[in-house]
């Protein structure tokens, strides 16, 4: 499978690069990673994202070629990454599913492999740890390999894996990230401030006000923050800025399972959710047509906010002894 993915990615002359929608840092990183890449060998490559972006993510190299597109543009090649299914491609999932050529790159467990080619690997932290073997193997052929790669796969392991302190993270994760490090002379101490320290005014007055209302039930085992757009309002804040604002709650040492519901629109709300001691976040996502990894997943939720958080605190019960 693995030289059957190279080969069509040496073979396509145009190649069209989806990351997830609601895009972190893995999705984007591998994205832009493969970009840069692909670019250096000629192709002709196009990268998108049917979303808003976090702030954050424009740290990344390249990042400013996403999107730069037409929807009605035909490739050779279509690649997605880091997309646990073909609902979260967005706008461009009839596109991919109807393509010629198609390969996901993915580490979620929950993936049901709906490209020609798929690259799923449930062990890896990050897919930017999967690209990175990829990008390897291409630059064997020809070499493609630049500083800005390094940068865009390390931010990605850094973001899935919490700094390596996530669950999910082995000892392969990190050996990968040691060796972009060092092959890419990349700057590993600015880029986990950026991502794991760094906070903008609007997104912390958005944090504070959140987390002052969170709920906890069960001893403190269940932890929930609302996201309402009263509160991206009040704060000049967005869907985007929410991420990581749940590993506040994650972090208490008596959670068990963390959740974060975000209001999208009325009656239309994004849930995530994050595990500690062996609880299948996955598993509760996926009650609710969701998906992801046993510490980290996420699914969508449509209804009254008291209807949508009674079924959710449920099922979360359910899944938490």
């Amino acid at each position: 499978m693995f030289e059957n993915i190279i080969n069509e990615i040496s073979k396509a002359n145009s190649i069209l690069l989806i990351s997830h929608v609601n895009p972190d840092g893995d999705t984007c990183g591998c994205s832009l990673a493969m970009y840069i890449a692909l670019k250096n060998l000629n192709k002709d490559v196009d990268v998108v994202c049917d979303s808003d972006f976090n702030s954050k993510l424009s740290y990344l190299p390249a990042f400013e070629n996403f999107n730069k597109t037409t929807e009605d543009k035909k490739y050779d090649l279509y690649i997605a990454l880091d997309c646990s299914d073909e609902k979260r491609l967005g706008k461009y999932e009839r596109a991919f599913l109807r393509a010629k050529s198609s390969i996901c790159i993915d580490h979620h467990g929950t993936n049901p492999k709906y490209a020609k080619l798929n690259y799923v690997d449930p062990n890896s932290a990050a897919a930017c740890e999967i690209v990175y073997k990829v990008l390897c193997e291409l630059n064997k052929k020809s070499p493609c390999f630049t500083n800005e790669i390094g940068t865009c796969l390390y931010s990605g392991i850094i973001t899935d894996s919490g700094n390596f302190t996530n669950s999910n993270t082995t000892y392969v994760t990190k050996r990968i990230a040691q060796e972009i490090e060092e092959k890419f002379n990349v700057n590993s101490s600015d880029i986990v401030q950026h991502f794991m320290n760094e906070v903008s005014y609007n997104v912390f007055m958005l944090k504070t006000r959140v987390l002052a209302k969170a709920k906890f039930y069960d001893d403190n085992t269940i932890g929930i923050i609302y996201f309402s757009q009263e509160d991206f309002a009040a704060t000049n804040t967005s869907t985007p800025d929410t991420e990581g604002i749940i590993n506040e709650i994650k972090n208490i040492d008596s959670i068990k399972l963390a959740v974060a519901v975000t209001q999208v629109k009325e009656n239309d709300y994004k849930i995530s959710l994050r595990s500690k001691y062996g609880v299948r976040a996955d598993r509760i996502a996926m009650t609710f047509g969701g998906g992801g990894h046993q510490p980290a997943a996420g699914c969508a939720l449509q209804g009254n906010y008291y209807d949508v958080m009674e079924r959710l605190l449920k099922v979360c019960r359910d899944y938490v002894e």
